[in-house]
Formats: C-alpha cells, structure tokens, sequence
C-alpha cells in the first residue's frame, strides 16, 4: 500500500458502518450542545450543584407544611433557575479570574441577579407572563389591551393580598396565605441557588458551596417530621461535588504542567468516594446515638428560647404552617420541668397544638362490633405513660438526685426483672391488674419508651431509672419501634371502692412516703380546702373522686400565661386566682390536694390515648394528646390513675372477668408481644443493614478479585486489537506490530476534537506498546527482558483512555 506524505489516510470502514457526520442532526446538534456549550468546571459540577440547591424544596414537600398544590414547583424551579443564571453572569463556559469578576461587580451583575429574580419567581407563581397560545390568539384578535389590563389587574391583586396579609402580620396574626409563602420561600430559594452558584464559581470547593444547602435543609429538618434521608442524600451530593471539583482542579495543572494522567484516576477517586460514603451511611443508619446526657441538656436548654421565637414568629406569618419543632422530646429527656410551669415542652407554648403524629400504638385489645354490626368499635384507650414525678417545690417538678439506671436486656440477659409490688408467689401474679400488650412505632425522635401503666417487658434493651429498688419513672432507648407488655388497673369502681385507707392498721409502705411530702409554700387556704373535701368521704377512692369532680368545675383553657413571679406556689394560685388552665395545673392542683390528705400520689405526663383508626386498628397520639395526670397508690393494685382535667372525658373503668367475683383470682402476665402495626413508609428495619454490611463486603471482594483476575490474565497487545477492529482498523496480514501500531494511533487522533488531549497521550502510548510486543516478540535476551514490565506499564497507563475514548 503506497501512502503519500502528508496525506490523512482514512481507515477502512467495515460494511454497514458510517461515520460521525452520517449521524442524525439531532444527535450532532446534542453532541454539539454538550462539548461548545460545557459549563465552566463541567456539566457533572453544575447538575450536583442543581441537586443540591434542590434538596430545601423537597424537604418542604416531604413534609408537607402547607399544602402549596401546584405552588410546590415554584419552590423547586426557583434554586436551580438561580444557580444556572449567576453561572451565565459569571460567564457561562470561562474559568472566573479576579480581573473579570471586578468587572462584572456592583453595577452589573447583583443588579441582573436580583432583577431576573424578580422576574423568575413571580412567574413561576403569578404565571403573569402570557404562553404563545395566549400571545397567538392575542395577535389574531388584536386585543393587546385587554391583554395588558389582565397583566396588570395580576399584579394589582397580588399587591392587594399582600397589603392585607402585611396589615394582619403588624395587628398581631396575619390570615393563611399560600401564594405569600410560596414567593417568601421561592425567593429564598432563589437567593440560595445564587449564593450556591457564586461560592462555587469563586472558590471551587465543594464543601463551601455546599454550605448553605445543607444549612437550610438542616433548618427545615428541625421543624419536621421526616425527610431526614435528605439530609443523607445531601451529604453524598457534597462529598460528589468535592470530589469532582478537586479532580478537574488536578487536571487543569496537569495540562499546564504537560504531565500525562490517566481518566481512570476519576472513577477510581469517585468508586473509592461513593463507598467510603454508603459505608459511613450505613453505619450512621444502624449505630446507636451516643450522646452526652448533660451537654444535651445544655444545647436544648439554649436552643429553646430561641426556638419558641421562631415558633412564635411562624405562626404569626402563617397560622396553618405545619412544623415542629424536634427540639420537644428530642432531646436528653422528653420533658424539662425544672422551669415550672406551664410546662412550655410538655404542652408547646399555650394553644398552638401541633397535629404532628408522635406515635402510632397498637394493642392486643381486639375491637368488638358495634350495633348495628356494621362497623368496629375501638377497644378501650390508655394513656401512654413517658415520665413519673415525686418533687413539688411550689413551681414545677422534679424527681430525687439519686435516681438509678439499671439497663435490661430485651432477650433475658443482664440484670433480672425486679419482682412489682403486690406480686404474687408464682411469678407474673398480680392482683388488681391485668397485663396489655402494646406495639409502639414512634414518628419523632426522643429517648422515651411510652407504654400504658407498669412496663414489665420490652422486645428492645432499654434503660429503667428507678427510684429506689423498685419504682420505676421513666424507660429510657433511642429506638423506632418496639413492643412492650405492661401492666394496667382492671377492676371496676366497686373494687376500688372497697379497699382501705391506709392507716394504721395498713401502714403505707416506707418507700411510698415521699409521696405525701409537700413543700412549705403549700397555703392555709389550700389545706382548708383539702380537709372540706375530705369530709365525709370514707374510703381512699372516694376521697380521690371528691378531688376529681370539684376540680373538673374550672375551665379548661389553654391560653394561661406563665405564674407571675410573685407566685410561690402554683397550686394556690390555680385553685384561688386564676380557676382555669390545661392539664399541667389540674395535675398539680390534685396531687397537693390528695397529699394533704394522706393519699400518696405523684404527677404523671405523656399522652392522651389519640384517636382511632379503625382502617389500619392503630391508635394515632399526636402532639395536641401531650397530656399530664395524676396517679394514686392504692392498697393491693398499685397506681390508679385519674382524671381532673376539664377538657378531657372521665376514665372509664371496666373489672376483667377474673375480678368481678372477688378479689381471689389473679392475673397471668403473658410473655408474648404482639407484632408490629403496619406503618405506611416503613416497610423494613434499618437494623437488617447489620446484615446486609458483610454480604455487602463479600460482593465487593469478589467483583474486585473478578477485575483484578482478568486484568492479570489480560493480554494487552490482543485488547488493542479488539479496540482497533471496534474503530474500523483492522489488523491486515501485511502489517507488522510497528505500522499497526502507528496505524491505530492515527485512528485515535481522528474525529476525537473534543478529546485531543486524551487522543495525543493515548496515541503515544499506543507506539509506546506495539514497540514493547515487537521487542518481545523479536528482540534480543536483553530487549525482552526489559519489554514485559514496559508492556504492562504501558497497558495500565493505556487502558483508562481506550475506556473514555470508546
């Protein structure tokens, strides 16, 4: 084959082939957008940073504070459309120097920024700009003003809503406003897409750019109920950022420098990156949270004001925005009752009810048909128990110092169950009550366990601080979900009627005495109020129903301010001053009143049993059922709840069947716990990725061991071949090693233009190996002894470029 010098020798072309030109124009004007329009730090930067500025609208979505409808694309729409605006500003495709940034500055560029803004945001929620079929039907007709009038009148109408929702915000609480809060938030979407995208022009680091995003994400997290993946999602998106910023920085001093890379060192950082990344998620999903009980409390404790202003500052915009804070109960403790009351995390700062699910709580109480046999009746509800309380000091409540933690293990190792009070001989025996199975699937984060009366058993290790040997005020786990079996009073107001008082002749137990202490704050007017009532009234449920009905008198009220600071003692100031409040004062009220009285009696909070969902048979506690409520120790049974809030309905007390013919016959506590409720969104454990972790390593080794096997076994000069036959050269049998090789190099740097730097190096070391083969093949002892490590030197070097220039 006689070849002219200087002539471009085109490789033959196997049969049912053609060449890039014959391509579709659709597919070479794409190819064309792709490599003259790339972006400046490249296609792959701009779309993680578009995904990122992104996550603070799904967030909103996820969680749903406001029903936006279709205002929701506003919100998505607006930081991505920011991001890609500052990165035309900026220059779309030209690296930033300090000169041109001077020069675009100030005058130009913030002022396009903001006005474009403007222009973006309000169409994407007004929608003023007409559509061509608007503007089509408009030039047909000729009615431009009519056009113009409709334009306006939008306009006009926003500014009308806008002064009336202005005017309620300053009178103290504005009306709900959709349209208002999807401009607010798509604005505020609008500035993060461009502080995310001039971050990113002007530094180059991932981890800065990221910044804002995940900041915004984290505050919309904190006020949320879920989403939380997100936050996840994010910090992959980050690490990707940086890793792909930090690559192409490498790579720009290489081709400065003329120093030859390999592309495989990308998709080697990036293999390494995304599985350092899914093994530190993993881990994050199936660790227990470690965390520091006193600095918790701290960082809420500081946190709280500030949070109670934001709360407050939220509903006074929008009155229908649905978010909550995940500073209550998720903290070190779910209640912090060391600043009185009102107790502000118990009940959420007055009136401003969230309807935020806490739980969802399942009993092995079956509901029973109802007539006309049409539909189920919910069983009997039970309050969830979270926290017991000892100390009143006149303000609030508090339990002893000396409170122990003793941890028990949900499969029977570790410290023993302690044998309950009025136990039986045989174990589990217990008199009075009746064991209630319960699954529990919490919705926010807190380190309660929640169950109904004594918690005996629970499927998870948990923490059980206990005054004493036996008296238990809170169980304490970080879990999800868990089953647990307790115990609950099953006898009917006859039993109760019928025990004694305790007294002389059944002396309280020792233990039980700090439940009759009362602090010196307690006021003459009280005791003469509790002696009135105790008058009269013989057996120690009588006492406690007299406390219960003349209490249920006051109104219940929710908008009470905070005791003055004049007030010692909440009780008084309850019962003489101001005669109304929520559950917090009603509790209070009773267990003074009852102590005065010789009944021992402590201060209980947690929640109202919800409501009932008879289609999944769950019970569904929000955080408007937050709940607190007095218990009374009575002989024989234990604590006996009661209920002397005004705006919650009287117990309703029902004798199991095993204790209406006497008090002979005593209660078996079953050890099984019932399944799991069914909850939309949770359809496996994150505890299985502890399994899934060493099949998960077991699939890396072997596809690694795979490559790593045919890599070795990998003959170099045959893959050029092969790569040479797939580019339409062919190896001819007149050829030698040297002309082939020399020939495939002049194919890798034909039609490559977008790639001619990675088509130069890949070429050279294309001659580089068809010389090493010929050495090896041809050449002397001493030639063939340096050929092979140059051959697999020079493969290595190669294969990354033939992979990108596939």
């Amino acid at each position: 084959m006689v070849v002219n010098r200087g002539e471009r020798v085109e490789p033959p072309r196997p049969e049912g082939t053609r060449p890039e030109e014959d391509a579709p124009a659709l597919l070479r004007g794409l190819r064309m957008l792709i490599t003259r329009g790339r972006p400046a730090l490249g296609w792959s930067a701009l779309l993680t940073a578009a995904l990122l500025v992104l996550l603070p609208a799904l967030g909103l979505r996820a969680n749903r504070w406001l029903n936006l409808g279709s205002l929701q694309g506003a919100l998505a729409w607006s930081g991505p459309l920011a991001l890609a605006v500052v990165w035309w500003l900026l220059g779309w495709g030209k690296a930033l120097s300090r000169r041109r940034w001077r020069r675009r500055r100030g005058w130009v560029a913030l002022p396009l920024f903001l006005l474009c803004g403007v222009v973006v945001v309000m169409q994407l929620t007004l929608a003023w700009l007409p559509g061509p079929g608007l503007l089509l039907h408009t030039a047909q007709t000729g009615a431009w003003a009519a056009l113009w009038v409709e334009l306006l009148d939008r306009w006009l109408s926003f500014g009308r809503r806008m002064e009336l929702w202005s005017q309620g915000v300053m009178q103290g609480g504005a009306a709900q406003d959709n349209l208002i809060f999807a401009v607010i938030g798509a604005s505020v979407l609008w500035l993060l897409g461009g502080l995310t995208g001039w971050l990113l022009r002007r530094t180059g680091q991932g981890y800065v750019a990221a910044a804002p995003s995940l900041w915004l994400l984290g505050f919309i997290l904190l006020y949320s109920s879920s989403g939380r993946y997100l936050l996840l999602l994010g910090l992959a998106l980050t690490v990707a950022l940086h890793t792909l910023l930090e690559q192409a920085a490498l790579v720009q001093r290489w081709q400065a420098l003329r120093l030859d890379y390999s592309p495989s060192v990308l998709t080697d950082r990036l293999t390494w990156v995304v599985g350092a990344t899914l093994l530190l998620v993993t881990l994050a999903a199936v660790m227990p949270n470690l965390y520091i009980t006193p600095l918790v409390t701290w960082y809420y404790g500081v946190l709280a004001p500030v949070n109670a202003r934001v709360e407050a500052l939220g509903e006074r915009l929008f009155p229908d925005l649905r978010a909550t804070s995940r500073l209550r109960g998720g903290g070190g403790d779910f209640l912090q009752t060391d600043q009185g009351l009102p107790n502000a995390l118990l009940l959420q700062g007055g009136p401003s009810l969230s309807s935020t699910v806490i739980m969802r709580v399942r009993t092995d109480e079956t509901p029973v048909l109802e007539f006309p046999f049409d539909e189920l009746a919910a069983p009997p509800g039970h309050a969830m128990r979270g926290r017991t309380f000892a100390i009143y000091n006149g303000r609030g409540w508090a339990n002893p110092l000396l409170v122990a933690r003793r941890t028990v293990n949900a499969n029977g190792g570790g410290s023993p169950r302690p044998k309950l009070k009025n136990e039986q001989a045989a174990p589990g025996l217990i008199w009075g009550r009746k064991p209630l199975g319960q699954s529990v699937v919490l919705e926010v984060t807190t380190t309660q366990l929640f169950a109904a009366g004594e918690l005996v058993e629970a499927s998870v290790d948990y923490a059980r601080d206990e005054l004493g040997a036996e008296e238990l005020i809170a169980a304490v786990a970080r879990v999800r979900s868990y089953s647990a079996v307790s115990l609950v009073p099953a006898v009917d107001e006859g039993l109760l009627r019928g025990l004694p008082l305790w007294g002389d002749d059944l002396p309280l137990p020792e233990e039980m005495a700090r439940y009759l202490e009362l602090p010196p704050s307690v006021t003459p007017r009280t005791r003469e109020l509790a002696a009135s009532l105790r008058a009269e009234r013989g057996t120690l449920y009588d006492q406690a129903q007299a406390i219960e009905q003349y209490l249920r008198q006051f109104t219940y009220d929710l908008e009470v301010d905070a005791p003055p600071a004049g007030v010692s003692d909440v009780a008084d100031y309850f019962l003489f001053d101001l005669q109304r409040g929520y559950c917090d004062y009603y509790a209070t009220a009773f267990v003074v009143l009852a102590r005065l009285n010789g009944l021992p009696t402590r201060f209980a909070s947690g929640f109202a049993p919800g409501q009932w969902d008879p289609q999944d048979e769950v019970w569904v506690i929000t955080e408007a059922d937050a709940h607190s409520w007095p218990e009374v120790y009575f002989p024989q049974i234990g604590w006996v709840a009661f209920e002397p809030t005004a705006g919650r309905p009287l117990l309703t007390r029902m004798a199991a069947p095993e204790f209406r013919a006497g008090p002979t016959v005593a209660a078996t506590l079953s050890p099984a716990l019932p399944p799991l409720p069914a909850v939309e969104g949770m359809w496996w454990d994150w505890q299985m990725l502890v399994w899934l972790l060493p099949l998960g390593a077991l699939g890396v080794a072997v596809v690694m061991g795979w490559r790593w096997w045919r890599q070795r076994r990998e003959d170099p000069w045959l893959a050029v071949l092969r790569w040479g036959q797939r580019r339409g050269r062919p190896m001819q049998a007149d050829d030698t090693v040297l002309e082939y090789g020399q020939a495939v190099a002049g194919a890798l740097q034909s039609g490559l233009g977008s790639q001619a730097d990675a088509a130069r190096v890949a070429a050279r070391e294309v001659v580089a190996l068809s010389q090493a083969v010929s050495d090896l093949k041809y050449g002397d002892v001493a030639a063939r002894t340096t050929a092979a490590p140059a051959l697999l030197r020079r493969w290595q070097r190669l294969r990354g470029y033939l992979r990108m220039l596939r």
